[in-house]
């Protein structure tokens, strides 16, 4: 996870902004949902999914992100030994009719972080399941993830 130390501070404002936002919704979701992280080995991943309406639109239009109520954001961060590394993530989700909805996933590196997000469309309440293959460092094992998560226009 990300820390709030010092070296946060030589990150540019809307990067400091867009992590502060992302550390906030993913606190904020922590405590209705599970734990929001897998561990394989060495090997963490973070992930969140939430609507776009949550995100402020100077940093939506920032990273091309469409800032809608039906506009969902699965968000995956992952580490080695505390370390962020870069990853190969790609999956779908999947709503209770069997409906599939494909995540194509976009990196952001930051100075000290890297996110990767995918964004798809939802109803109001759609519970969704997201079933995700993660191979870090792009190379060796591929990490299961699948978690659920309810969905809300507003």
């Amino acid at each position: 996870m990300i820390g709030f130390n010092s070296k946060l501070f030589h990150l540019s404002q809307y990067s400091r902004r867009f992590l502060l936002i992302i550390t906030s919704i993913i606190a904020a979701f922590s405590f209705t949902t599970s734990a929001n992280e897998h561990t394989v080995g060495d090997v963490t991943v973070n992930y969140n999914a939430l609507s776009a309406a949550m995100i402020p639109a100077e940093v939506a239009s920032q990273y091309g992100i469409t800032r809608s109520g039906r506009t969902g954001i699965v968000n995956i961060a992952v580490s080695k030994s505390g370390e962020p590394v870069i990853a190969n993530i790609f999956g779908h989700g999947k709503n209770l009719a069997g409906q599939l909805k494909e995540l194509a996933f976009k990196e952001i590196k930051e100075e000290k972080a890297i996110y990767y997000i995918a964004t798809f469309t939802f109803r109001d309440g759609e519970k969704l399941i997201f079933d995700l293959q993660v191979q870090a460092e792009k190379k060796g094992i591929l990490i299961p993830v699948k978690f659920k998560q309810q969905l809300y226009t507003q």
